[in-house]
C-alpha cells in the first residue's frame, strides 16, 4: 500500500503549477455620463482579451461603483445577475454576446452603453445618480484553468454623439490595476 501511495504523490509533483485553477481581480477606471448639453455620451468599454489558446476564462463578476462609492452595476456567476449582452453582435438569430465566458484566443467586450443603453445611470431610491458617472471604478473577477495571467483587462473611454449614426468624438485609454490576492504571495 505504501509503494501505490508514494506513487500517487509523486505524480502530484509532476503536473506543473499552472494546470491548477487560477483566479484574478482587475480594477479599471471608467465613466458614464452625457455631457454637451446632451448631445454627446462618455462611456466606458471594458476589453477581456483570453491570451490563453488552450483554455476559456470565466468572468465570475463586474462590479460598478459611481463617484461616491455606490454600486451601480453588479452582474455574472458570482451574483446570480446574467451579464448585459453585447448588442454590438445582434443579429437576427441572436440578441447579442453573452461575455460570460471568454473562449481561448478570444478578445470580447462590453460596454457601459450596453449595460445603461438609455443612456444614463439609472436612479436609485428615488435619487438622480447620472452625474455621479464621471469617475467610478470597474472591477471584474476571474476564474480560469491555467495561468491566470494570460487573461489581460483593459478600459477604453469614448465620446460619442447620441444622435444616430453616433460618430466617435474622442477616446482614451483607462488605467486598470491587478488586485494583489493571496494566490500571488
Amino acid at each position: 500500500m505504501k509503494p501505490v501511495a508514494a506513487l500517487c504523490l509523486s505524480s502530484l509533483v509532476l503536473l506543473p503549477a499552472y494546470s491548477f485553477a487560477a483566479s484574478g481581480t482587475v480594477v479599471c477606471g471608467a465613466v458614464h455620463f452625457i455631457r454637451a448639453a446632451g448631445t454627446e455620451l462618455r462611456n466606458t468599454v471594458i476589453n477581456l482579451r483570453n491570451l490563453d489558446l488552450v483554455n476559456p476564462t470565466t468572468v465570475l463578476r463586474i462590479t460598478i461603483r459611481n463617484t461616491p462609492g455606490d454600486v451601480v452595476h453588479d452582474s455574472g456567476p458570482a451574483t446570480h445577475q446574467d451579464h448585459p449582452l453585447n448588442t454590438d453582435f445582434a443579429t437576427d438569430l441572436s440578441p447579442g454576446l453573452n461575455i460570460t465566458v471568454v473562449p481561448p484566443g478570444a478578445s470580447y467586450y462590453i460596454g457601459t452603453n450596453h449595460i445603461w443603453p438609455a443612456g444614463v445611470i439609472p436612479p436609485q431610491d428615488g435619487v438622480d445618480r447620472f452625474l455621479t458617472g464621471q469617475a467610478m471604478s470597474a472591477t471584474v473577477q476571474f476564474s480560469k484553468e491555467g495561468k491566470a495571467d494570460l487573461f489581460v483587462v483593459g478600459a477604453v473611454s469614448r465620446t460619442r454623439e447620441r444622435a444616430a449614426p453616433g460618430a466617435e468624438r474622442a477616446r482614451d485609454s483607462s488605467q486598470c490595476t491587478k488586485v494583489k490576492s493571496g494566490e500571488d504571495d
